[in-house]
């Protein structure tokens, strides 16, 4: 059967084809739960400054096999034409040779076959190239430690917050309380007016909160690579990160200086200079080079004595540069002994921020035990208040003073939580295990 189609039809399928694809290339926001390990695994894939050190490690790649095309065969092909624009013949005695035009293609092959130079460069390349996975590395470790760190900035917000609308809604219900007491002559409006002031305090400060948290998340989303209006959930709770025995193991872990990423990059800048003392000498030493040549007449003139093909050796012998080769080598060795002080010292400094942040993270252990009993002996206090509020055994200001001690000790401990969580970071990142 044949299948007939007006225009409009034809309009209409063209129109809802195009629609269709419209709608298949452009996606809507995404919606994302993500645990701490996830949010790090995603920010490794998607992080544009881990995508960076990727890339600066396949420039280190191309220009290794850069170097190394030095020391490879070098071909090219090479075509000229001559004329005698003056004369079509010379004249040799008796004899009379004609000029006729010709021309000649030539292969030529280059080889080098001794190159001090290009030996090293190429040492120097792979060098190069380990230094950079050393950044992918150290990048690696520095993206972790942001993520880690925004995520637990979510989590303790998160906790405050929810902290604040607990003790909201329990000042809130004392105001309303004390105002209808006001309102039916058995109670002070100063007492009201005192807690009504205590709500406005913390409305405010969860208004601030909940900013703060949208700034943490905006924050995760950069170093996650999602877009602006993508919706993020973290699915981890901030009990589970506390866990202080993590904390204790981590103490008795030992610390190997050589696993380090920056004293790794130290030891390589060490050994690049050493290189750089070989590459001066280079300046001293023989090159030798062969060079093939195979020559194909195009147009051949009556006098042609052109070898067909040729095998040429070339060796170039440095005798004296004014001593501008032994400046260069003693610099060199110089900037080797510059190198090599740099590198202990950077071991040293390691060994002190290692001691250092042991101390940090018993520190941090400590002050998080004590908040943390702190902050459940102020919360009794202010639920015993409250209790004796509603029974007139104490006033709006002790309940005031009772919500301010509540909070500090809240925030207390947020502190404490924060410190003990990157100072734990901060040792996992030394140790290279973050």
């Amino acid at each position: 059967m044949r299948m007939r189609w007006n225009v409009p039809t034809l309009l209409l399928t063209a129109l809802l084809a195009a629609v269709g694809v419209q709608a298949q290339s452009q996606t809507g926001p995404e919606t994302r739960a993500l645990s701490l390990e996830q949010a790090r695994e995603h920010a490794l894939l998607h992080n544009r400054n881990m995508q960076k050190a990727s890339l600066a490690l396949e420039q280190a790649e191309m220009a290794k096999w850069a170097a190394i095309a030095n020391y490879l065969p070098q071909a090219s092909i090479n075509v000229n034409y001559q004329s005698n624009l003056v004369s079509d013949s010379i004249s040799l005695g008796a004899f009379k040779i004609a000029m006729k035009p010709s021309s000649t293609m030539t292969l030529q092959v280059a080889q080098p076959i001794v190159n001090w130079n290009i030996i090293v460069g190429i040492q120097m390349a792979e060098i190069a190239r380990k230094m950079s996975e050393n950044a992918i590395g150290q990048t690696e470790l520095a993206i972790k430690q942001a993520v880690n760190t925004t995520y637990y900035a979510i989590l303790v917000s998160e906790f405050s917050r929810d902290q604040l609308k607990k003790n909201l809604e329990n000042v809130r219900t004392l105001a309303n309380a004390t105002r209808i007491k006001v309102n039916v002559g058995i109670g002070e409006s100063t007492e009201a007016d005192q807690m009504e002031v205590t709500v406005a305090n913390l409305e405010n400060s969860l208004t601030t909160m909940e900013r703060n948290i949208e700034v943490a998340y905006n924050s995760l989303r950069l170093l996650l690579g999602m877009q602006a209006e993508d919706a993020l959930i973290v699915t981890d709770k901030l009990v589970n990160l506390t866990d202080n025995q993590k904390a204790f193991d981590l103490l008795l872990e030992p610390f190997v200086p050589e696993n380090n990423l920056d004293l790794k990059t130290s030891a390589l800048n060490v050994q690049l200079s050493e290189k750089q003392v070989s590459s001066s000498f280079g300046a001293i030493l023989p090159t030798v080079n062969a060079v093939y040549q195979r020559n194909e007449k195009l147009l051949t003139s009556a006098f042609d004595i052109t070898m067909k093909n040729t095998l040429l050796l070339t060796a170039n012998v440095p005798l004296f540069a004014g001593g501008k080769n032994a400046v260069t080598i003693k610099k060199a060795k110089l900037a080797l002994q510059a190198s090599q002080l740099d590198h202990e010292q950077a071991k040293d400094q390691l060994l002190v921020q290692e001691k250092q942040l042991r101390y940090n993270l018993k520190s941090a252990l400590e002050s998080f035990e004590i908040q943390k009993k702190n902050i459940e002996v102020t919360q009794r206090v202010f639920d015993n208040i409250t209790k004796k509020y509603e029974q007139g055994l104490s006033s709006s200001i002790e309940v005031t003073n009772a919500n301010n001690n509540l909070l500090t000790a809240q925030s207390n401990y947020v502190s404490a939580v924060m410190n003990m969580l990157n100072a734990e970071d901060e040792l996992l990142k030394l140790l290279g295990t973050l």
